[in-house]
């Protein structure tokens, strides 16, 4: 079977993307708004675009109702500052994820409501997820945004100015994958664990 986008309702479509391409890394943001109010909700269209400059990049999709769509609060917040940080998801984490998951309004804190403690940041002024193993801190680099005519989403591109690694997951110094036991985001309400790995050596050419 080939299907065209275009020929398929948008919801099918998008189940076919994200049912297909997978695991896909989950980019827990933290901002702040102009008001300093702060806000946490992951996004799995994210991951890194480059290493020297260190760059990272996620996608929040547009919020959804009667009335028709606007700007998630990550977005609008990132727009206003110029900054936010990615804490990366461990299995341990995966249900408080969920909970940040929701549609809230602006005043709600998904800190408070996850019951997840706050640790300031280093460089940029929106927290840390604390029991978060690795936080990577950005400032804004670009917004780009997709569709005609009024955007239907945009991809935000920052660049790392600070990481802050968890000794928990250092081993010898160095970052430890399987220590940190993250989740991938698959189809609808389905999740990956990262316990299982193989290796593959790349070919000498």
């Amino acid at each position: 079977m080939n299907v065209r986008p275009e020929e398929l309702p948008y919801r099918e479509w998008y189940r076919v993307l994200i049912s297909s391409v997978g695991p896909r890394p989950i980019a827990w943001v933290s901002t702040l708004s102009k008001e300093g109010q702060p806000n946490l909700a992951p996004f799995s269209f994210f991951n890194a675009f480059s290493g020297k400059p260190p760059m990272l990049g996620f996608a929040p999709g547009l919020r959804q109702s009667e009335s028709g769509s606007s700007p998630k609060d990550t977005l609008r917040n990132v727009r206003e500052t110029g900054e936010f940080v990615v804490n990366v998801v461990t299995f341990d984490l995966a249900v408080a994820m969920n909970v940040t998951s929701g549609e809230y309004p602006p005043p709600v804190n998904e800190f408070e409501l996850a019951g997840l403690e706050m640790r300031a940041s280093e460089v940029v002024k929106p927290p840390q997820v604390a029991s978060s193993p690795v936080n990577f801190e950005c400032k804004l680099d670009q917004i780009v945004d997709f569709g005609r005519g009024a955007p239907a989403g945009s991809l935000v591109i920052g660049e790392i100015v600070s990481v802050h690694l968890s000794e928990t997951v250092l081993k010898d110094g160095q970052l430890d994958p399987l220590a940190l036991d993250l989740v991938g985001r698959m189809g609808g309400i389905q999740y990956s664990r990262t316990t299982q790995r193989f290796d593959l050596p790349r070919p000498k050419v």
